[in-house]
């Protein structure tokens, strides 16, 4: 089996480092205190001796959040610098000197972080086996949320692998990848708000087509499926939002053109970034050509 050679070393050189060790154990920590949280306000009252059932929908949603927030979080952070730092070190021409090809080097690097963030995701199956304890969730549903979460971190990624290749410094990098995502997760709520707001008074009976760029958009579509739009809470406050929960949209789930919009994102920065790392770089037909 033919490994990446970039992957493959930095998964030699970062899995030994105690800075893997420390976002695992930080991760599990904060996902395990909102579990517990939960079960404890769960079991408050000791006279009761049934289960509510509105229970696992509040576990499950509380816990999918935080591992939600946590991922957009990381997932930049790990990225923005994978290139730039290269650059920090002096050691990038040396490995564009390799016959690895942009593209490998670009991706290798991407699935060396994302390896950090399956490993997340993977660690955090315990945390939802208190779920499955008071029964409600398949694991049809788990398994459609921890693929969101793969394809979002890998959306994530990719867009701190390109501004990693774009900017020479990590801390631009980062500041740049982290502004990208906020105008994705909150910029995008203003302008449908504003937009809403003035031509149509609130009153539009469609899913706003900004949203599929908006991970927390998609996020909130696929609670609302799969607990048959009975998921709302706060997102129902925000104007513009209550379309994703009270389920105004036909055809295809928003979640679903979410994930799709997520990954064509993904090809875009990663073939951009691609090209801009190419020593001998031409026009778009000529780098094309040679792919």
């Amino acid at each position: 089996m033919i490994i990446n050679p970039v992957l493959l070393k930095e998964i030699k050189v970062k899995m030994r480092s105690w800075k893997a060790v420390g976002i695992i154990g930080g991760y599990l920590f904060v996902l395990a205190a909102v579990a517990l949280f939960i079960t404890y306000a769960n079991s408050v009252d000791m006279y009761s001796s049934t289960i509510n059932p509105q229970f696992s929908i509040g576990a499950y949603t509380g816990i999918a959040v935080i591992q939600f927030i946590l991922i957009l979080f990381i997932a930049p952070a790990l990225t923005a610098g994978a290139v730039a730092g290269e650059r920090e070190r002096q050691t990038l021409d040396l490995l564009l000197c390799t016959n690895l090809a942009p593209r490998s080097i670009v991706i290798g690097k991407l699935l060396a972080s994302m390896s950090h963030i399956l490993i997340l995701i993977i660690a955090s199956v315990p945390m939802f086996s208190i779920v499955f304890l008071y029964g409600g969730i398949s694991i049809v549903e788990i398994s459609q949320l921890f693929g969101f979460y793969i394809v979002t971190a890998i959306m994530a990624g990719s867009i701190g692998i390109f501004f990693s290749t774009y900017v020479k410094r990590t801390i631009a990098a980062t500041v740049l990848t982290y502004a990208l995502g906020i105008f994705m997760c909150f910029g995008t709520i203003f302008i449908a708000v504003f937009y809403l707001r003035i031509f149509y008074n609130f009153d539009y009976q469609n899913y706003f087509p900004l949203f599929y760029i908006n991970p927390l958009a998609g996020f909130s579509s696929l609670l609302t499926e799969q607990f048959g739009g009975q998921y709302g809470g706060i997102l129902n406050m925000i104007p513009g939002l209550y379309m994703v929960n009270n389920g105004a949209t036909k055809g295809m789930a928003p979640w679903l053109i979410n994930t799709y919009v997520n990954i064509a994102i993904s090809v875009i920065m990663l073939f951009l970034a691609a090209m801009k790392i190419n020593p001998v770089r031409g026009s778009l037909f000529s780098f094309l050509k040679k792919r």
